[in-house]
Order: C-alpha cells, then structure tokens, then sequence
C-alpha cells in the first residue's frame, strides 16, 4: 500500500481541486493504467510532521467501515505525503447543506435522517476501538451525490490527521481541529471520546437551523439553545443529548445509534406531517457552517507545490520522446502576442501583446507624474516583519547579536537589511514542518578548455586578501548572485572582475546549468539554517589566441593567479575530473538535484485574531471593518497574508496600510515593443479589458528585483536568463489617498517601474 520508491504522477494523473483544510488539500485524480476515478489528499508537511501523517495513514489502513473512506495507496513526495482514497463526487456535507438551501430553503429534520444515522454509525464505529477523530465537522464528511435528501446519499467520514487511539482511561490535552466544533471539556485541554459526540451536535443543530449553534466559548459554556419551529420532539431530543455541556451526561456513541430518532424508521412520516415545506420565511437566510481551513498562504504554497511535480513530471515524460525531427519550437514570448492561463486566479486566461512606444505612450500606460529614481534602500524591511516570521517558526531572536560559542551573532537588524537589499531571503523549507531557512543564490562555473582530452576545468586553490590573509579554497570559480541578476549576467561578472577571462570567449550552456539545494547552519544567526542555492554552468573557452591562452594557463594546465580591483588576489589551476573527485571538489550537481525545490515564499501576514488584537491595540475601532461597504477583517487578513498589503506605523504611532505595486518594463530587444497585459478572459467567457504592464504587488519581505523576476517567472513563464533588469533605472511614484474600505486606515500607494530588456540569445 506505501510506495516510498514510486511517485504519484507515475501512476496517475491530477485533475481538479475537490477540497481543501488546514493540513492538505485533496485532488480528483485518474488512475494512468486502468482510468479508475480516485481523490488524493496532500497532507501539507509544512502544517503537519511527518511522524504524525504516518500516523493517520497507519490508521486509515486499519479502518474498514462503509462510512469511514477507503486509503487505496500513500505516496511519500518531497513536500507532500499522498493518500489516494475512493472519490466522492457529491463534494463535502457543507457544501450540500448550502446546495439544499439555495434551492429549497431549510432542511426538514426527517430530511436529514439518513445523514444522521450514517454520522452516528461512522462515531460508533471509531469510538468502539477508542478512537477519538477531535475534527468532526461537516468538512469532512464526504457525499457520493450531491443532493443531501436523497435517501440514497452516502456519507463517509474523512481527515483522520487529528485522531488518536486512546487507552483505556487515557485523556487528551492538546487543543486541536475547529475551534467552533469544541465542547466545554475541548476549551479546558482535559477531554475523551464525548468531544465528538458534541461535535456532531453542532452539525445536526446547523443541519436544522442553517447556522452554529454557538459563536464562543461563553456560548458553549452558557447558551441556552433554541430548536426551529417544527422541530420533532425526538429529533430536538437526540441533538440535545449530544450537545450536553457536562461530558459525564452527554450521550454515549453506543446509545446514540440506538437512540429513537433514528432507530425508529415512522419518524419519516411523522417528521413530513409536522413540518411544511419551508419554515424559514421569507427572510430567512443561512450561515457558511465553514470555520477553519486554508488561508491563502496556505493555499498559493500548495499550488505552487504541486505544480513543481507536474512540471518535473512532464519534463521527465517529455525526455522519452525522441526529438530528432522537426525544429525546436520558438519560446512563446518572441510572438506577437500570447496567453498565459493562471492558476492561481479560477484558470483565467491573460493576454499579452507587444506594442509600439507611440501606442503605449498615446494609452498613457507609461504616465507617473511626480516619479523619481529610487533605490531599495529608500523603503526598508521592518525588522518586526522578519522577527515575527522567525518566532513564528521557533527561532529565538533574542539570541541575534549576542555571543555564541561560534563568535559573534549579527543582529536582528542586520538579518532584515540583507532581505531587504536581496543578498539572501527568508523563505519555507516545505519539505519539513514549520522551517524557515536563509536563503542565499550562488552561481558557479565549470570551465573547461576546448577539445580538452584530459577533461580539466578551472578551480580556485587559495586566495589572498589585502591585509595578507590567506585561504586554501578548492573550488570551481563562483559568487553570490545579486537580486536584479540572471545567471548569465553572474557568469560574466565573474570572467571578468574575478577571473580577468572576458576576453577568452567562453561561451556557456545556460539551458543545461545544473541547480541544487545545499543547507549548513548558520553562526551569524543562531538557530536559523542557511540553504545555498547553487546553479553550476559549463562553459568552453574557444579563444585561440596564444597570448590569451597563457594568461590562464593553457595549454599546458599551469597554475594563475589575479589580482582584482579590491586587491584580492585568486590563484588558479586546472584540475582533471579524477583530481576533483581524489580532493572532493563539487563541480557537478549531486544525484539528488533532480529532486523538486521544497523552496517556497514564508509565511507572513496576521490572522484574524491576531489582527484584531493588532488593530484594538492601535486604537482602531474594529467594528467598522464589514460594514456599509468596508472590508472585513478576514478580507484584510487574507490580503496581508497573501503580501498584497502590509501594515506600519508612522512616526506619530499611527497605522499605515502600505500598497506596493511593482511593475515590469519589458522591452523586446529585436522589435523595441513593450510588452502590455491588454486583457483577462475568465473561465466563464467573459473578457475585461486591462492595458496595463505586466505587476505584482511586492511583498514587504521581498526585494523589489525579486518581486520583478517573480512576474517574469510566474505571470510570463519567461526564462529569467534570456531577461536583463535594468536596475539603475528605476522609478517610483508615492501617494497617499483615503480608502474607504479600511476605516481609520491611511493608505499608501506606491508603484514602481523596472525596467528590463527581453535578450535574443
């Protein structure tokens, strides 16, 4: 059933999204071999260790009941673990609740009965061998159809990444699942089995009335509740035993499924006599029944994620073609005009075309009065923006600075000057739970001389600074790329301010460089660990110019050495492939660089609550936000999550809402065009008209160079290498307005133009 060696995409195929939580999100999938129809979960190992997913896959496999869903395989991915599982196309219980109440108002109790009884068979079952699920909501129960009062519907019980196997007498304390669905004994962390018998309550309480139950934990520990008119007495009944704030009195599982209500099959008819069509009037209109789940971050990672898979799984398929006839294809952004399908926004469609400089100007496209040069200095990372990422993953920040029993720690300060100017980022390890990593961009190169038979290429031995220190190195020539660089624009500033090498012609394979992740712990910063990300490219020198060749070294392979501009001083030599292997010189990518980066941008942003707490302490009136057209706290949530925005304060205390727009002048070097995002075509057909360059919001962790290779990566699906960023050249414009959809928030906006030029190799 586990297949550790074996890769999901190797046996089948992924399709639509079916739903998503806090741990994973679950695909429609397609068997490769046989086309059988099944759902994968992609339990999320940033959300969940992977010691704990195990668990829930052990679980599942012992699990067999007809209301329980059915584990067919796990697969063990880089970032995911997957666990392929029988597909139900009636979506989620929410979803039919809210499908029913759409087109036929409430839901007669004798309605739902069948869902009921399931639900109750489904506890009974798992409480029988002590387990406890601690997420029961109608999110994960699964339907085979989608109409909810079909006798006919089944329903299983899903998401066992919460459950445990209790001993006897054993108790829980740790608080976890959906907040709205706890009992009293949940609230108080000391709890068993009677916590998804409560759980269930508030299901069946929402399945009547449309709404929860309660809102807090003084509702659940203090509301009276009241049942909808022409609720059976039976029914009101059941759902009042199960909702029993004392745990010792609630409902047990094995007498709920012996209970009247369902065990007694004429409350069909009794339920269809006491009740009419609809009980909810005219203005009745129901609640999500949805808390928890996703927050955009959450949701971007994963896609981007799974998109990796797909893409290093086509890349591999596509290897098995031959493809010796016919020409290579033409990247599409050299055409006139193309599309770009986006994912990340319901798969709408947006079209890009080059236009002319009169016909950019004359749309006013280009217009920014009161622009001026600007450099990433003039906008600094909040040092509080990067210490609340790294507390929130368990890095102790108040050791930055200090001395360790490695020397001496930078500060916190000196971290967040370093993401602002993009010498190195903050970013997720997704390939583990909550690890956030430094990360730093490394180009190196393997030079080679020409019909070389002894197979040499170039290593840096030592290196002599100008106070006279020195240092054995044993490396292939290489250095940190700089934010608004592509790798082509690194290796030639290495052959010439480092190497002393531009005139030696050599010309490098950038289509097949090498890229692979190398991770060691960083003592400047204690607790956080540093991954090298390295690309290594190949390079032939063709110069045949005796005087060049000596310079270096060649052809007899002898020892070089020079002095850059700084005074630093490289000594050089040539090295046969046996010699770097005998001195453990890495010139080639490991085996394991083929492997899909677990790389991702970090978590940032406030949730709900604790941007309520936020807000409250700044004296802002939070009631406001969700009224008369303002947006809500969630709506301002999710956009601080997503880096759409981000909140400071001015000098004075007072809170600002910062908008920055990166946008990207993109100028083809063959034809002088620039590139405009003329519209967007939505899956239903309709098309809205743009006219603007492609951009980004930038968020206030990342460098603006970086914000603009993101666009060119994600939004054109452009090769970075065939792009020049002009960074000398950018300009910004600033202003502050009124927005009245954020209530005592001043807002400013500020938008950038960076400028770059699309290269014909």
């Amino acid at each position: 059933m586990s297949s550790d060696k074996k890769r999901l995409l190797e046996e089948y195929t992924v399709g639509e999204t079916l739903g998503e939580g806090a741990f994973g999100i679950v695909y429609a999938c397609r068997r490769r071999t046989t086309g059988e129809e099944v759902a994968v979960k992609m339990v999320d190992k940033v959300e969940t260790p992977v010691a704990s997913i195990k668990e829930e896959v052990d679980m599942l496999a012992s699990l067999d009941h007809p209301n329980i869903v059915k584990l067919h395989q796990v697969f063990y991915e880089r970032c995911f673990v997957c666990i392929v599982m029988d597909k139900y196309k009636g979506g989620d219980l929410v979803e039919g609740m809210q499908k029913h109440w759409k087109e036929k108002g409430k839901i007669p109790c004798q309605q739902s009965l069948h869902v009921c009884k399931q639900m109750a068979h489904s506890i009974s079952y798992l409480h029988q061998q002590q387990i406890v699920h601690r997420d029961i909501k109608g999110d994960n129960y699964l339907m085979n159809r989608k109409d909810i009062e079909n006798p006919a519907t089944i329903i299983v019980l899903s998401d066992f990444g919460t459950a445990v196997r209790l001993k006897t007498g054993e108790r829980c304390h740790s608080g976890v699942g959906t907040k709205i669905f706890w009992s009293p004994e949940f609230f108080d962390r000391d709890y068993g089995l009677a916590v998804d018998i409560w759980a269930m309550g508030v299901i069946m309480y929402g399945l009547l009335d449309g709404r929860f139950p309660f809102r807090d934990e003084n509702d659940v520990r203090n509301k009276t509740l009241r049942f909808p008119k022409g609720t059976l007495p039976s029914c009101e009944d059941f759902v009042r035993k199960m909702l029993t704030k004392e745990e010792a009195k609630r409902i047990v599982a094995q007498d709920l499924v012996q209970h009247a209500w369902i065990s007694s099959p004429e409350n069909a008819d009794q339920g269809a006599a006491a009740m009419g069509p609809d009980d909810g009037g005219s203005t009745w209109s129901p609640e999500g029944l949805r808390e928890g789940g996703a927050n955009e971050g959450m949701r971007e990672r994963r896609r981007e994620l799974v998109e990796r898979l797909e893409d290093a799984d086509k890349a591999k398929r596509d290897k098995k073609v031959d493809g010796k006839s016919g020409e290579k294809k033409l990247e599409h952004y050299w055409a006139e005009w193309f599309t770009i399908v986006d994912k990340h926004a319901a798969n709408s469609t947006l079209k890009f075309e080059w236009w002319s400089q009169d016909k950019v100007e004359k749309e006013g496209i280009l217009v920014m009065e009161g622009a001026k040069p600007v450099s990433d200095d003039s906008d600094k990372t909040s040092s509080s923006v990067v210490g609340q990422q790294l507390t929130e993953h368990g890095v102790d920040i108040n050791a930055f600075g200090k001395k360790t029993d490695k020397g001496q720690a930078k500060t916190l300060d000196q971290l967040a000057k370093e993401v602002q100017s993009g010498a190195a980022r903050l970013m997720l390890d997704a390939t583990s739970h909550k690890k956030l990593v430094r990360v730093v961009d490394v180009v190196l190169l393997r030079i080679r001389p020409l019909n070389d038979k002894e197979g040499r290429c170039l290593i840096e031995k030592a290196e002599k600074f100008p106070d006279g220190r020195d240092r054995s190195l044993l490396r292939p020539p290489g250095t940190k790329k700089e934010p608004h660089e592509n790798t082509k624009k690194v290796a030639e500033r290495i052959l010439k301010d480092m190497l002393n090498m531009a005139d030696c012609n050599v010309v490098f394979d950038f289509k097949a460089k090498e890229v692979f992740e190398e991770e060691m712990e960083s003592p400047s910063f204690p607790g956080v660990t540093t991954v090298y990300r390295k690309e290594i490219v190949e390079g032939k020198v063709k110069t045949t110019d005796p005087a060049v060749l000596k310079r270096i070294g060649l052809p007899t392979g002898d020892e070089w050495s020079f002095e850059d501009s700084t005074k630093n001083t490289k000594f050089l030599s040539w090295f046969t492939d046996k010699q770097c292997l005998s001195n453990n010189i890495k010139i080639r990518a490991p085996e394991s660089a083929g492997e899909v980066s677990g790389l991702v941008q970090a978590p940032i942003g406030l949730n709900e609550e604790d941007l309520t707490k936020y807000l409250q302490g700044c004296n802002i009136d939070v009631t406001k936000f969700g009224q008369a057209g303002a947006k809500s706290i969630r709506d301002i949530s999710s956009e601080l999550i997503k880096g759409e925005s981000s909140l400071s304060q001015d000098p004075n205390g007072e809170v600002l809402r910062v908008v920055d727009l990166v946008v990207v002048k993109l100028v083809n070097s063959m034809t002088q065009g620039i590139l405009v995002q003329t519209d967007q075509t939505l899956p239903d057909g309709k098309k809205i008209p743009l006219k603007r360059l492609p951009g980004a919001k930038r968020r206030p962790d990342e460098n603006q160079f970086l914000t603009a290779r993101r666009i060119l990566r994600k939004q054109l699906r452009m090769d970075e290498d065939v792009v020049n960023i002009i960074a000398s050249d950018v300009r910004m414009v600033e202003e502050e307005k009124a927005s009245p959809g954020y209530p005592g928030l001043r807002t400013v906006y500020r938008k950038r133009i960076v400028p770059a030029e699309l290269m014909r190799n």
